[in-house]
């Protein structure tokens, strides 16, 4: 079983691959558009890259959560809007592991699933027979634009002992509010959305005590928390930016002279330990995420509870990680000199996408280390939802 699922995540990493040229000569387009071109979408949904945490049952792959990383990583190397388009409704897709099989199928077995949303408990549910009527706006609702299906995280009215709950919508229902206009991660359209008085059937409120979805399916995917994968899903998105930065001032370097200088810029012993620096960074912060998530995995397929401790550990891996991909971006860029500052250089790019990327709460140092370190005390993180 592990062998094949290892060939299959290659299988998925080689099919990312093979996108770039794709990505290359469209993404020039991303900043003016504020979203990925249709063209794109559809290669990727072809490659079947929305569909690597669906249920077997769904005809999805099920990945392991490590290949599943690679092959977001690799697309983020590619283009950071890219890798963040596609992890949004991929990593959804585990969802489905906790729905029954009936509306899974309805929102997943469209062949092209794209499932966007917010986790984010915004919006308000008032249970009715047969379901929930649901009134909510939330923000950050990236690749909205190409979605089949939204959700939005509700409380449940007049009942305070309820689980929050995962509404999810027709894309016909939600109403999106052109708002996004901003720095870094312009391709992702991530605009606000809302809807007003819309009638949930039951099946499509998926409830998550603990903020995970209690899972049906019987992959040890599925009893991965959910916060676990979300935290890694958003941190692997700045490392991949951050290698796009490392390869991207190894091509300057490789051309540009500096003005007053009689070498090219990889000849400075300053730019190669900047570099060095960088690549430590990088691969330190990778390492110390998959070890996290691998060895939550490794309880997952072992039957094994998953504590609080190892969860925090991968919290706080998120957190590392992004903030070294920060770091080494800025090393890059800073080596890079003017060079840097221009539309269309890749550099300028990967500084503006990683320093989006970072302020999200799932991977801020504000909103993480100190329910971490509660957790590494041996305390109660002192908030719900972790």
């Amino acid at each position: 079983m592990e062998l094949r699922l290892r060939d299959e995540g290659a299988g998925m990493l080689e099919a990312a691959r093979q996108l770039e040229p794709l990505v290359r000569s469209v993404c020039a387009g991303f900043d003016k558009e504020r979203q990925l071109p249709r063209e794109l979408v559809d290669a990727i949904g072809r490659a079947g890259l929305f569909s690597m945490w669906l249920p077997r049952a769904l005809g999805g792959r099920e990945l392991p959560p490590l290949p599943f990383l690679d092959v977001i990583e690799e697309l983020s190397r590619q283009d950071g809007s890219v890798g963040w388009c596609t992890v949004i409704p991929a990593g959804y897709g585990r969802l489905a592991g906790g729905m029954p099989l009936a509306a899974a199928n309805e929102i997943f077995g469209s062949g092209r699933p794209v499932l966007v949303g917010t986790l984010n408990p915004a919006g308000k549910a008032v249970a009715e027979p047969g379901g929930y009527r649901v009134t909510g706006r939330w923000s950050y609702g990236s690749f909205i634009a190409h979605s089949n299906w939204v959700l939005g995280g509700c409380i449940v009215q007049d009942d305070p002992g309820a689980p929050l709950r995962l509404c999810i919508f027709p894309r016909a229902d939600v109403e999106v509010f052109d708002i996004w206009h901003v720095g870094g991660l312009r391709g992702t359209g991530s605009n606000d959305y809302q809807v007003t008085g819309v009638f949930v059937p039951e099946e499509r409120a998926v409830p998550i005590p603990g903020f995970s979805p209690v899972p049906v399916q019987p992959g040890a995917l599925y009893a991965v928390p959910m916060l676990a994968t979300f935290v890694s899903c958003i941190a692997i998105v700045t490392l991949g930016i951050a290698r796009a930065a490392i390869e991207a001032l190894m091509e300057i370097a490789s051309a540009k002279t500096p003005t007053g200088s009689e070498s090219v810029l990889r000849e400075k012993p300053s730019v190669q330990t900047d570099l060095a620096r960088a690549e430590a960074l990088v691969r330190s912060g990778r390492a110390f995420l998959f070890d996290a998530l691998g060895a939550c995995w490794d309880d997952a397929l072992a039957g094994r509870t998953i504590t609080l401790h190892r969860r925090a550990l991968v919290r706080l891996a998120a957190c590392q990680a992004t903030q070294n991909a920060v770091q080494a971006v800025d090393l890059m860029y800073a080596c890079g000199g003017g060079t840097s500052l221009f539309e269309g250089n890749r550099l300028e790019r990967c500084f503006r996408d990683v320093h989006a990327g970072a302020q999200h709460f799932a991977v801020a140092p504000l909103s993480n280390l100190e329910p971490i370190g509660r957790v590494l005390f041996g305390l109660d993180p002192g908030r719900a939802r972790f």
